[in-house]
C-alpha cells in the first residue's frame, strides 16, 4: 500500500492502545503507583515473581517526546514490516524484542527499585529488523538530509549503547 497514512491492523492496534494508556495515565493523576506496579522494577519482577510487568511496562512512557518518538518509529518503520510479514508475525517480533528487553533489563539491574517504562526495546527491534530488511532504504534525517537505512540503524543503535551506560539512573527503557 503506496499510501503514506496506511496502518495496518497491528501497528494501528499498538498505537491505539499506548496511546490511551498514556492518556489514561496523565489524567489518573496515579502515575507513581501505576508505574510500580505496571512498570518494569527489576527487583520486584526477580524476587516476588512480578513477570506480568515484562509485559505491561512496554505499554507506559515516562511523558510526551518518549512516547512521540516510540509511537513515530512504530508508524514509520513496523508498518513496512507488517505488510511483509503479517500481522502475527510482526506482533509476534514486537513482543519478544520488548519483553526480552525487560528480561535482559531486569536481570542486568537485579537490585533496582526503579521502575523501567517504554516500548524502546521492541521498537529498537523493529528499528534492527528494518534495517536488515531494507538496508539500502533512503530515508531522509530531520526531513533533510539523505542517509541509508543501514547508516541510521547503526547510529541509532550507538546513541542506546551510549544512553543505556550513562551513570545517572534512567527510568527509559534502552
Amino acid at each position: 500500500n503506496g499510501n503514506p497514512l496506511f496502518l495496518p491492523n497491528g501497528v494501528k492496534l499498538l498505537l491505539i492502545i499506548n496511546i490511551a494508556v498514556f492518556v489514561l495515565m496523565e489524567l489518573s493523576g496515579q502515575k507513581n503507583i501505576l508505574f510500580q506496579l505496571f512498570g518494569l522494577v527489576p527487583r520486584a519482577v526477580l524476587q516476588e515473581y512480578r513477570l506480568w510487568q515484562t509485559f505491561t511496562y512496554l505499554f507506559l512512557h515516562g511523558g510526551w517526546i518518549h512516547i512521540l518518538f516510540n509511537m513515530l518509529v512504530l508508524w514509520m518503520f513496523g508498518k513496512d514490516l507488517e505488510m511483509d510479514w503479517g500481522k502475527n508475525e510482526f506482533l509476534i517480533f514486537y513482543f519478544v524484542c520488548g519483553i526480552g528487553s525487560g528480561l535482559i533489563t531486569a536481570f542486568t539491574s537485579m537490585n533496582s527499585f526503579i521502575p523501567i517504562v517504554g516500548a524502546s526495546g521492541a521498537i529498537y527491534g523493529i528499528l534492527v529488523a528494518y534495517g536488515f530488511t531494507y538496508p539500502n532504504k533512503m530515508v531522509y534525517l530531520y526531513g533533510i538530509f539523505p542517509l541509508k537505512v543501514k547508516y541510521m540503524v547503526l547510529g541509532l543503535g550507538i546513541i542506546a549503547f551510549f544512553a543505556s551506560l550513562s551513570t545517572a539512573q534512567s527510568s527509559i527503557s534502552h
